[in-house]
């Protein structure tokens, strides 16, 4: 199962973590697994090309499928980081609603 953390503080969201394999289907074939790195690879990539704001990443996609990604809090504020972290943050909604048993999507306060 994937465990998706989206943490917030007072609405703004400040990073995500993404952790686990989903287990929908065999390695390559595994379209649960494909949509939530696709997201998370995604959004990470857009803030870096599309804000200035620093973000501080952790990574082993291949082992332990885990990515954390923070925002420091002063960077938090800016529009477009928030814009593409919600737009994160709706996709993996999306797929929770639609694949409940290979992906919990936890709302963390920091």
């Amino acid at each position: 199962m994937i465990t998706a953390i989206i943490y917030r503080r007072e609405e703004k969201i400040y990073g995500f973590q993404i952790s686990g394999h989903a287990g929908y289907a065999q390695e390559g074939e595994d379209i649960v697994c494909a949509a939530v790195s696709v997201l998370a690879l995604n959004t990470t990539n857009a803030i870096e090309a599309f804000t200035q704001e620093p973000l501080q990443a952790e990574a082993d996609m291949e082992d332990n499928g885990f990515l954390k990604v923070m925002i420091p809090s002063e960077g938090a504020a800016d529009h477009d980081a928030q814009l593409l972290l919600r737009t994160l943050e709706l996709g993996l909604s999306g797929i929770e609603n639609e694949y409940k048993q290979y992906l919990t999507l936890i709302h963390k306060e920091v």
